[in-house]
């Protein structure tokens, strides 16, 4: 009779400490943090080194204009310029980088004649002295041909100034999550950067280069 009695006591007691113990446990919260926070880190992680590569890459794209727009208005500011003239306004637009590195730059400014037809030739061409801002550019032959120059730029017996810049942006974080992330446009964290700026004689009719070439070239003659 006593045992008839008891056990269901001892059981009605367990049953409480069971339920106490499954309530407890559902309540609990210790560690769920440090999971959310373990889940959410990669993701976290990706979209910090995605803004800070993306920010840094318009910035270097934006110079990158910069840069190809001062090359050509310093260039058609002059009536007449030389091989050491242009080094000089190749080395002096460099510092519009700043604080991007100029890793894998390429300059090359070129003067191009239309002729009466709107046909256009190369004047003169010029890159850098200094191999390290030439990158793989040439200069163009004189009077040769060239379709470079769009057709509503094609006045005839005129000259214009093309002025080219390219760079190759170098991701400051993570190169390889920087390429899984930007794939088809970053190999190694580089992405090439390129612009290029028209832009009238402002000072004279044409920009003069000295020593003169000899003999004119078809189109326009000052």
């Amino acid at each position: 009779m006593l045992k008839s009695i008891l056990l269901p006591r001892a059981a009605r007691r367990l049953h409480r400490k069971a339920a106490l113990v499954v309530r407890s446990f559902r309540r609990s919260r210790s560690g769920v943090a440090a999971t959310e926070f373990a889940l959410m880190v990669p993701a976290m992680l990706m979209i910090w080194v995605g803004m800070v590569v993306a920010t840094d890459a318009l910035t270097a794209d934006k110079k990158v204009t910069l840069l190809a727009r001062t090359l050509a208005d310093m260039t058609t500011q002059m009536q007449a310029v030389s091989q050491s003239d242009m080094d000089s306004i190749f080395q002096a637009t460099e510092a519009v980088l700043w604080p991007q590195t100029a890793t894998g730059m390429g300059m090359r400014v070129t003067s191009y004649d239309i002729d009466g037809d709107g046909k256009v030739f190369v004047d003169w061409s010029v890159v850098p002295s200094n191999g390290a801002l030439r990158g793989g550019y040439t200069p163009h032959a004189r009077c040769a041909s060239s379709t470079d120059v769009p057709a509503g730029l094609r006045v005839a017996r005129t000259s214009i100034v093309l002025s080219e810049v390219t760079m190759k942006y170098q991701a400051s974080v993570a190169s390889q999550l920087v390429d899984e992330m930007f794939k088809g446009a970053m190999a190694g964290g580089e992405v090439p950067l390129v612009d290029r700026l028209f832009m009238r004689a402002r000072q004279s009719n044409k920009v003069q280069f000295n020593p003169a070439p000899a003999g004119n070239c078809p189109g326009f003659v000052s």
